[in-house]
């Protein structure tokens, strides 16, 4: 699993893994830094990972066409290894794709899409449904 996100995003995903779990998380993760160019990037995401290795490769990013985005598409498009790429990353989607992390990718990849939508909650609608809920009974 490869985390790429603007800035210290993805080392916070990293750290806050860590603080979770009492343990270093086995994921690699790279950053967009302020000044960095595309190809300094691209060069970061080539390093983060052994690309010739035979097992697939879940990579995560924080924002569907940022230049995280089309550099992991670029490297991903070079490569020959099985690799999923997924935008719009959040705590929850990162921890539920650590926990899956031996399953095969190819059947998670949905179930990660859809815990990402799912961890987008309107509490104060929740708060007023909880309410009414507590006043029906």
């Amino acid at each position: 699993m490869l985390v790429i996100t603007h800035g210290a995003l993805a080392q916070g995903y990293y750290n806050t893994m860590k603080m979770i779990l009492g343990e270093k998380p086995e994921f690699s993760y790279c950053s967009l830094e302020d000044g960095d160019s595309s190809e300094k990037l691209e060069k970061k995401i080539k390093e983060s990972v052994n690309w010739k290795s035979e097992s697939e490769l879940l990579v995560l990013v924080d924002i569907y066409s940022g230049s995280p985005c089309r550099s992991a598409i670029t490297q991903l498009l070079s490569s020959e290894k099985k690799s999923y790429l997924i935008a719009g990353i959040s705590l929850p989607l990162v921890m539920e794709a650590y926990a899956q992390r031996n399953q095969d990718l190819s059947d998670i990849v949905n179930t990660l899409v859809s815990v990402a939508k799912e961890s987008v909650i309107n509490v104060n609608e929740e708060l007023i449904r909880s309410k009414c809920n507590v006043e029906d009974e």
